[in-house]
């Protein structure tokens, strides 16, 4: 495992490099996409046994803070949806460049799967694809948020607020209103990622899941799993909890 900085020097993201295993290497990548905000911070443990493991089977991994969050450069209230799909972009060639590869797939999990559908979409070089309890449109995403904030316990209202400028802050995280108009456009379901293989894990049941998976399961190459598993992201009283879904990690694995 290998810390380091990369891309541009004028707004460098920080990524966590995990080398395939000398005896089992494929030479194919994966790029792990991150979600938003809260769920972030508790996908995070996941996502690192997740690259762990991915690595033990042979696998390159990467998994990076897209711009403005973590230690990545940039101001979360200063960055847009389409700067992270960048980011995404910018940590796909980092790791062909870094560890030879031709093929990268990308895992996703939540608003990093619909960025990592959007990125799939736009180039030629993602032969995968794991969209992890994907988003399914920015928009109904953002209209959630601002639901949820709306009806929080009334001890967390104060750091669950739209703000006079439309700056939406949610669990201790800010999505500027620039943010939220970037993801306007974002739709799963009209996306049509020219990868060879896409899986859809589920770990509960919604009428988004089911439209997309009605949408594309006539496309070649792409499967649909649900395995029950935890799966309250945002659970407000649960806020900075761990959620380690390891039926859905061992799905991935097993699909990869």
């Amino acid at each position: 495992m290998e810390a380091l900085f990369f891309g541009p020097s004028s707004s460098s993201l920080l990524g966590v490099y995990h080398p395939a295993s000398a005896h089992q290497d494929r030479y194919q990548g994966v790029v792990l996409c991150y979600p938003f905000g809260q769920e972030y911070m508790r996908a995070h443990r996941a996502f690192r046994q997740l690259a762990v493991a991915l690595a033990k089977k042979g696998f390159h991994v990467l998994r990076f803070d897209y711009p403005g969050t973590g230690d990545s450069a940039g101001n979360i209230e200063e960055v847009t949806a389409r700067q992270w799909s960048e980011g995404i972009e910018i940590a796909v060639q980092e790791l062909k460049d870094m560890a030879g590869v031709q093929s990268v797939t990308l895992v996703g999990l939540r608003l990093g799967a619909l960025l990592a559908a959007d990125v799939a979409a736009r180039r030629n070089d993602i032969t995968g694809l794991v969209l992890w309890d994907p988003i399914i449109t920015g928009g109904g995403y953002v209209d959630a948020l601002k639901v949820t904030s709306a009806h929080v316990p009334s001890r967390r209202r104060q750091s669950n607020f739209i703000d006079a400028d439309g700056n939406l802050h949610f669990n201790g995280f800010a999505m500027s209103i620039a943010f939220q108009a970037s993801l306007a456009d974002l739709n799963l379901v009209e996306l049509r990622p020219a990868c060879g293989r896409i899986l859809q894990v589920s770990s509960h049941e919604s009428d988004g899941f089911s439209a997309l998976r009605q949408m594309w399961q006539c496309m070649e190459g792409y499967e649909y799993r649900h395995v029950p598993a935890a799966h309250d992201w945002n659970y407000v009283d649960h806020v900075g909890g761990i959620l380690l879904p390891q039926p859905i990690l061992q799905e991935i694995i097993h699909w990869m």
